[in-house]
């Protein structure tokens, strides 16, 4: 799908000038059965993680189970593309990352939905850090002592992994190699759990990775962190420096997902979908499993998640159009 600049700025102030919802009491029997949601990635990787832990409080605060559907494929594109075509009845909803709600508009030649038009916009729900990791071989501990050494290896001696083309990591890397010159061999793995055993295994040479992903092999030190992406380091890694830090301007990278479900979805229903997450976001139990696992949980309604829509997408349009990505 090609979406030009003025078709992104339009479709996000139409969204962002969407009225609030107010006073919607019909609630009908909604829900009477069980909620379908929606994790565009396999199991096991931070996504997956994360969202199970919403769907168990948001199951609670809704009364009906919700239960998780994996539909991994094409960087959350496959599963996304799912929610899109679902019924708008209530019952679907599902978790998109930052690639689908933004990065993928420039990154992909096509895309099967329009992340401007073609949701109901539930809650911007949980921030995480990519974190720099490397085998315990690898001699670097710093951000320019890493550097230095992919360079010394020479052009497409030094691997990385990602959970596939169009995530975080593999554009946090590709942001990286162009700003530093280096020139590391990108390889794509089904998921990010996977990747970083073969990390360990010193099968590839480095990773950035979402830190729920990796923050178990960090605390057991089975493999080395360097640096993490966001501008600030991150309480559950304080002592790990940033990018910005290491000696690379303005490397501020925060992977970040919103809930969302198909457009059209009843109106008293999104007000009882978006105070349901937000509620569920005020609970400190909930809040501190979310710490435990390496992530912080934002739980803020519809407006939130819009309004960094509209700061993502052309920061990401940007990114990729200097890294000369471009995905069929």
């Amino acid at each position: 799908m090609t979406i030009d600049r003025r078709t992104v700025l339009a479709g996000l102030a139409g969204a962002l000038a969407t009225p609030a919802i107010h006073g919607a009491n019909a609630q009908g029997a909604w829900p009477n059965r069980p909620i379908r949601m929606i994790v565009p990635f396999p199991p096991g990787g931070s996504t997956d993680v994360l969202s199970r832990v919403i769907g168990e409080h948001l199951g609670k605060e809704l009364g009906q189970t919700v239960v998780i559907e994996n539909r991994p494929g094409s960087a959350g594109n496959v599963g996304v593309n799912a929610i899109a075509k679902a019924d708008p009845d209530g019952y679907t909803i599902g978790v998109s990352t930052i690639g689908p709600l933004s990065a993928h508009i420039e990154l992909y030649r096509t895309l099967p939905f329009n992340p401007l038009t073609d949701f109901t916009y539930l809650a911007d729900i949980y921030e995480i850090p990519n974190v720099l990791v490397v085998n315990l071989q690898n001699p670097s501990n710093t951000v320019q002592e890493f550097i230095a050494w992919v360079k010394a290896k020479g052009e497409g001696k030094a691997s990385y992994g990602t959970p596939g083309l169009g995530t975080t990591a593999h554009l946090s890397t590709e942001f990286l190699s162009r700003r530093v010159g280096m020139q590391p061999l990108h390889v794509p793995y089904r998921t990010g759990s996977v990747a970083v055993q073969d990390l360990i295994a010193g099968r590839i040479d480095f990773m950035f990775d979402n830190l729920p992903t990796i923050i178990g092999q960090i605390q057991g030190k089975a493999i080395k962190p360097i640096a993490v992406s966001t501008a600030k380091r991150w309480p559950g890694l304080p002592d790990v420096p940033t990018m910005i830090e290491g000696g690379v301007p303005d490397f501020d990278v925060t992977s970040w997902s919103g809930m969302i479900a198909p457009k059209g979805v009843p109106a008293p229903i999104v007000e009882r979908l978006v105070a349901a997450h937000i509620k569920v976001g005020q609970d400190p139990a909930f809040v501190k499993r979310f710490e435990e696992l390496g992530a912080l949980a934002t739980m803020k309604g519809p407006d939130v998640l819009q309004a960094r829509m509209a700061r993502e997408i052309p920061r990401w349009a940007e990114v990729v159009r200097a890294a000369g990505a471009k995905v069929d």
